[in-house]
């Protein structure tokens, strides 16, 4: 549980988990998310006032990585420093994580990590982590529709995604049949309200995501 001012780091190949306070002992002193940048294309055209905005001509606007940066200090004594240093920097630097913060945790980031600083002096250790992660971040839980005989109304984040689809017999879904079976990244859900006539039951699942 995230119930401390802190992060959780999860190894995503390994699946470790490790909290800041309760595995590392350093407290977080302040934690930086920036918001990820949007990827505009602006032409300049001769004789046109302003800019031809295609921003958008792949259909949705789309972003770069984002970073996020968190400053802790140690807690225990200063003599423990290095070795403390030693494990942080061997579970953390280079290595792709789950990352989740104390101040949202429905939500993970995902990205790759690395220590930027760290120092000591006689009172105090101090250790700045920084992550560049995935534009969008990540619903805990993975969203599971059970799609009914006619019309159904499904809600999607802000995340373009492509749905897991598993149907028990042959089905049609806005015009396109599928034998029975599981069918993975097969129904596209944009932001919003998606609408899916189905001819039949069927169950779909996707991860949810927000900026």
């Amino acid at each position: 549980m995230i119930n401390l001012n802190g992060v959780r780091f999860t190894s995503f190949n390994k699946n470790t988990s490790k909290h800041s306070y309760t595995n590392f002992g350093v407290i977080l002193i302040s934690q930086d998310i920036a918001p990820p940048m949007p990827k505009t294309y602006l032409v300049d055209i001769p004789g046109m006032d302003g800019s031809l905005d295609l921003s958008e001509s792949f259909g949705e606007i789309k972003y770069g990585n984002r970073n996020l940066k968190f400053t802790f200090e140690n807690i225990e004594k200063i003599t423990d420093w290095q070795a403390k240093m030693t494990r942080i920097s061997s579970f953390l630097h280079g290595q792709k994580m789950k990352i989740t913060t104390w101040s949202d945790p429905d939500f993970y980031y995902v990205g790759r990590c690395s220590i930027d600083e760290y120092s000591s002096n006689q009172k105090l250790g101090k250790i700045v982590i920084s992550c560049d992660c995935e534009p969008f971040k990540y619903k805990q839980n993975i969203t599971i529709f059970n799609l009914i005989n006619g019309e159904n109304i499904v809600k999607n984040s802000r995340m373009t995604v492509f749905a897991d689809l598993t149907n028990e017999s042959e089905i049609i879904i806005n015009t396109k049949a599928y034998n029975a079976g599981t069918h993975l990244r097969e129904i596209q859900l944009k932001s919003g309200v998606n609408i899916l006539n189905s001819s039949g039951i069927a169950t779909i699942t996707f991860q949810e995501g927000e900026l």
